[in-house]
């Protein structure tokens, strides 16, 4: 299995709230209501989070659905995932931004402009259920200029990382904690 494989399985397990084998809209909205649930807020403090996860099933998701099943599978989000990166990278990459800007501001939450190591394994931990010793590793690799915060260029670029990159050793993909 190769590594954006890998990585696309973890996003997929994310994704996968209910925990199925299937995604569907409600599995991707989600998202942002376990978020609010774990911060206290509730669902409207997320609309932004919200609507571009909307938005990412409606324009991406909902396309992986090759057998019309009303979800998509492991295998057609993985195969849908590839063909987008080569057939439409610009386009999925914005999706990508859009999503990762609304985290970014998620997670900021003494809006300092910075994400800070509470602030990233927080926001991480209570989006994805994974205990938060998984993330201190992941925030010392993405931190690239070692100031001990997370700016909004370092997120976008670990992010790009993390759902494109086939190496190994790219920074981005400690993004979810170690491989």
């Amino acid at each position: 299995m190769s590594v954006l494989d890998i990585k696309l399985d973890r996003s997929f397990d994310v994704f996968d709230s209910d925990r199925d084998g299937r995604l569907v809209k409600s599995d991707v909205i989600g998202l942002s209501d376990r978020l609010a649930e774990s911060h206290g807020l509730a669902p409207d403090a997320l609309a932004a989070l919200r609507e571009s996860l909307a938005d990412l099933w409606d324009t991406v998701f909902q396309a992986m659905d090759k057998n019309d099943d009303g979800g998509v599978d492991r295998q057609e989000f993985r195969a849908a995932f590839r063909a987008r990166i080569v057939t439409d990278r610009n386009r999925i990459w914005e999706r990508i931004r859009t999503m990762s800007n609304a985290w970014t501001e998620l997670a900021d939450r003494d809006r300092d402009g910075m994400v800070s190591r509470d602030e990233y394994t927080s926001l991480l931990h209570g989006m994805f259920r994974l205990p938060r010793e998984t993330f201190d590793e992941a925030f010392d690799r993405l931190d690239v200029d070692g100031d001990g915060q997370l700016s909004r260029d370092e997120i976008s670029s670990a992010m790009k990382e993390y759902y494109t990159s086939e190496n190994h050793a790219a920074r981005g993909n400690q993004f979810f904690g170690r491989l």
